[in-house]
């Protein structure tokens, strides 16, 4: 059986990045993901369900810096959240 591949919205992901202090490196080492793979995701390069499901745990894990919603605004979903309503 295939392994599904998606595309992330690269402005959401690296806000999300930015709402823990994170950069690619840190989600790289928090989730297990290659370096590489965690730079195609930014760019908007197909995942497979499972790297998403890795990224998306590693997000949900992580704290969200205090107060930072206010500086950065809060009009995207949250990709934890999206992706446990439909999972």
């Amino acid at each position: 059986m295939e392994s599904m591949t998606v595309r992330m919205n690269a402005d959401q992901l690296d806000r999300e990045l930015a709402r823990r202090g994170w950069n690619a490196t840190d989600l790289a080492r928090a989730s297990g993901c290659s370096a590489a793979t965690i730079s195609g995701a930014r760019r908007g390069r197909p995942i497979s369900s499972a790297t998403l499901c890795k990224i998306a745990e590693a997000l949900r894990s992580a704290p969200v810096i205090p107060g930072i919603d206010e500086l950065i605004g809060t009009e995207l979903t949250i990709v934890g959240e999206r992706l446990a309503a439909h999972g």
